[in-house]
């Protein structure tokens, strides 16, 4: 159910000397828990010696009851770019996701299950809006990153973002998927140090 929504509220749980990121998946307007993503890093212990980014990692998305898993993400292990494999409820690849190398603004290619181009996900380089693109330019859905007051943006690394699939394709789960997906890479590539 949780990939029927159109628009999503994604908030970083804030925690002290955590080796893994959760993110609450709420409803924009009434707050309602939508779901619940965690992720489950292989080596712990290494991250005291090595850059999380490098690490390999497993993002498990939850429904609202955060017993049923509606989406995972798998990242191997990253040296220049990284690359998060998308599978469904059922284990079936759905896409991949993988940063452009040298990018300023943080640009995420898109795939199908089959390594195919499908889209683009990038903002401008002081934006903090990012949308996916299909090849012809036509938006799938935005990501706004949204000020999470000054203590909060000074002294942690705990984000929230405003998700917002575009309306031709809302009640399509593979396209919010894919967005859901891109906004939580974002956010596992580049955000967190």
């Amino acid at each position: 159910m949780l990939l029927q929504n159109q628009a999503f509220f994604v908030r970083e749980q804030v925690a002290v000397l955590r080796f893994a990121d959760a993110y609450d998946l709420l409803h924009p307007t009434s707050g309602q828990v939508l779901g619940l993503a965690q992720e489950k890093p292989k080596l712990k212990w290494l991250r005291l010696l090595v850059k999380k980014q490098m690490l390999p990692t497993e993002v498990v998305v939850f429904e609202a009851d955060q017993q049923t898993v509606a989406l995972r993400l798998e990242k191997g292990w990253s040296f220049l770019t990284s690359k998060l494999a998308v599978f469904d409820a059922h284990g079936r690849k759905l896409g991949s996701l993988r940063n452009k190398l040298f990018s300023l603004s943080g640009k995420i290619l898109v795939e199908d299950a089959d390594e195919r181009p499908i889209g683009e996900f990038s903002g401008g380089v002081f934006s903090w809006t990012r949308q996916l693109k299909d090849p012809a330019g036509v938006v799938i859905g935005t990501m706004d990153k949204k000020w999470a007051g000054l203590g909060k943006e000074l002294f942690t690394s705990a984000d929230n973002y405003h998700l917002e699939v575009a309306p031709e394709f809302a009640g399509q789960p593979a396209k919010v998927a894919l967005l859901l997906a891109a906004c939580l890479a974002y956010d596992v590539i580049f955000a967190e140090n």
